[in-house]
């Protein structure tokens, strides 16, 4: 057997190396995993009784992740600032015998982390299957003005590394992905290379070089919270709508972002990005440093983040437009104007397209003053209503999470979600006059539990269900199950 197939990973995951070779060598690979499960249960158990009272800084309350990497959010430094402390509590690989915390002290923050998943889909889809999927990231992050210098100003860069396949692609035939770590290509790549400068107090705070657009942009603290990509990173109609034309980690290309906060808890925001994110497949790596030939894309948006928003109670409200000036295809015209789906030919080309959203997110429940635990509610709009320009016109979801709904766990989450996804009227009827199952709408549930083990570590047991698979009636609705698991270095 393949030592890099699904199934050795799988077993590598539950036997570990050693085991998972005799297992896989032996054909005893059940009896080894039932085994050992037992084990990762006990080990699970004991960490589930473990820092009962972690602070809230500790378990990175402030939000649930970077998103794309399922690890916990890490902020540059403020230019200039205070060191960030490195420990054996938030970091795998603790402080390096002080030098960590020196370099810090210097301005060099090397920081990353790993993350994985394993889903099945035992009911439902195309067929029955299991993956692997897993995310590695490098990060560092120089002060400038402490080495340089150079004022109010940190470079950034991000290196990646991803393998795994889709289970959503291989068994169950749905558009978006179960596994919010697979995507952007299974490979090694540089991710970002960016300098972000803060003026007027952060005022005014900029970011330019290469860039993910929506790391800033179509994002909320709550996504995720999620392992199903509808939720985690960011909505994802554009991504199907502005095909190789919007960025997501990992991927990034030259662009640049201001964020101006003209009054206290409210901002503008505008960023303008190299239209073509694949160019031609020369990208694969992010090591190609030309820029596109297909346009360039520009978001906008307008948030308040009120500490004392709805009920009094922090939230963030956000209202947002993109437009890309670069060349599509329409979704069911050909080039000639017939129906694509009849003809095989690739859709008709048109120039420039776009869309708006409105995003909200807000505490409901809070268990005490100050606290972080209490219960939160997101939802989200993204609308692109030209239906022979957009696969996916209109996309919605919402959910809510619960932060210490167990007293004795005040830093475990618990969340609930659902997504909506409508595909085009035009595709459909297309499809239909071709003979083809029609394409309405897919959505997806999920329900999960994050086990914040340590505030380096995290177990999140997951359950989702599809329903109409890629929008279509003749593909059976899947039943997901599996788990993600991550920690920091």
């Amino acid at each position: 057997m393949d030592a890099n197939s699904p199934k050795a990973a799988q077993a590598i995951f539950f036997c570990g190396p050693a085991q998972a070779r005799q297992s896989l060598c032996k054909g005893n690979l059940l009896r080894t995993a039932v085994l050992d499960c037992a084990q990762l249960v006990i080990v699970l158990a004991l960490g589930f009784f473990m820092h009962p009272e972690a602070s809230a800084q500790e378990a990175g309350a402030e939000g649930s992740g970077m998103p794309g990497t399922g690890i916990p959010e890490q902020l540059p430094p403020v230019p200039g600032g205070p060191p960030i402390k490195y420990d054996w509590a938030h970091n795998i690989t603790g402080d390096w015998g002080g030098l960590r915390n020196q370099l810090s002290e210097w301005g060099v923050d090397i920081r990353g982390g790993y993350a994985m998943e394993f889903m099945a889909n035992p009911v439902g889809g195309v067929r029955q299957g299991q993956t692997y999927v897993h995310n590695i990231l490098l990060q560092g992050d120089f002060d400038l003005e402490k080495l340089l210098n150079v004022p109010n100003t940190v470079f950034r860069i991000l290196g990646s590394q991803r393998s795994g396949e889709s289970l959503s692609k291989n068994d169950i035939g749905n558009a978006i992905s179960v596994q919010q770590l697979y995507g952007g290509g299974q490979t090694y790549r540089l991710v970002e290379a960016q300098f972000i400068t803060s003026l007027y107090e952060d005022r005014l705070n900029l970011a330019y070089g290469r860039l993910s657009a929506t790391d800033d942009f179509l994002t909320s603290p709550l996504y995720c919270n999620f392992v199903n990509n509808g939720f985690c990173g960011q909505p994802s109609s554009p991504f199907f709508n502005l095909p190789n034309g919007i960025t997501a980690y990992p991927t990034a290309v030259w662009g640049g972002r201001a964020k101006a906060k003209l009054i206290p808890e409210t901002y503008v925001m505008v960023g303008v990005y190299d239209g073509d994110v694949e160019q031609n497949g020369k990208n694969e790596h992010g090591v190609n440093f030309t820029l596109g030939d297909n346009g360039a894309l520009v978001l906008t948006e307008v948030a308040w983040t009120p500490q004392e928003g709805l009920f009094d109670l922090p939230g963030h409200y956000k209202v947002g437009g993109y437009y890309h000036s670069g060349r599509f295809r329409e979704v069911s015209n050909d080039v000639n104007g017939n129906n694509q789906y009849v003809s095989g030919l690739q859709g008709q080309k048109f120039t420039g397209n776009g869309g708006y959203y409105f995003l909200f997110d807000n505490m409901l429940y809070r268990e005490k003053p100050g606290a972080d635990q209490g219960l939160s509610a997101f939802w989200v709009l993204v609308v692109s209503p030209g239906q022979e320009e957009n696969t996916m016109p209109y996309y919605m979801s919402g959910g809510l999470v619960y932060q210490g709904l167990i007293g004795a766990r005040p830093q475990d989450k618990t969340a609930f979600g659902v997504t909506n996804a409508w595909f085009s009227d035009n595709i459909s009827d297309a499809r239909h006059e071709a003979g083809l199952e029609r394409q309405t709408t897919e959505t997806a549930l999920e329900l999960n539990y994050n086990v914040q083990i340590t505030p380096a570590i995290y177990f999140r047991p997951d359950l989702q269900y599809i329903i109409n698979p890629n929008g279509q009636n003749d593909i059976d609705n899947a039943f997901v199950v599996g788990f993600e698991a991550g920690l920091t270095f």
